[in-house]
């Protein structure tokens, strides 16, 4: 069975919630989306993670490309990531292992953000 990019993504949110890593996500919406009344809402830039947050107490912002085992990453989406790295954001890019059950990649998605969000931690006490 193929897992889907959404399927991922929501399982992800789920394990990170469970994991209680003090992140708080969301889907966020790149580009422009068309209503029902044939308006058009301008949603984050092109490129922009699927999934953002914060992290809490410290109010990090968090931004999580999410991607399936052959999807490849934009150069819209490294700029982006590269742009809240530098902003100071915990950006990343976490992507699906075929080979792995849903369960087990959300599951390992969750730790690279426990690590990485452990890893800013160190370095601001450190400062």
């Amino acid at each position: 069975m193929t897992i889907s990019e959404q399927d991922f993504s929501n399982a992800l949110r789920v394990a990170i919630t469970a994991a209680r890593l003090g992140v708080t996500l969301w889907r966020q919406p790149a580009g422009k989306v068309r209503t029902d009344r044939g308006t058009w809402v301008e949603c984050a830039p092109v490129g922009a993670a699927d999934l953002t947050g914060v992290v809490a107490p410290e109010g990090w912002r968090v931004e999580l490309e999410v991607k399936g085992a052959k999807t490849r990453e934009t150069p819209e989406q490294v700029r982006w990531r590269e742009r809240m790295t530098a902003l100071g954001c915990v950006a990343l890019t976490l992507r699906l292992d075929a080979a792995r059950t849903l369960e087990e990649n959300a599951t390992d998605a969750a730790e690279t953000v426990r690590r990485a969000v452990q890893h800013k931690r160190e370095f601001h006490a450190a400062r």
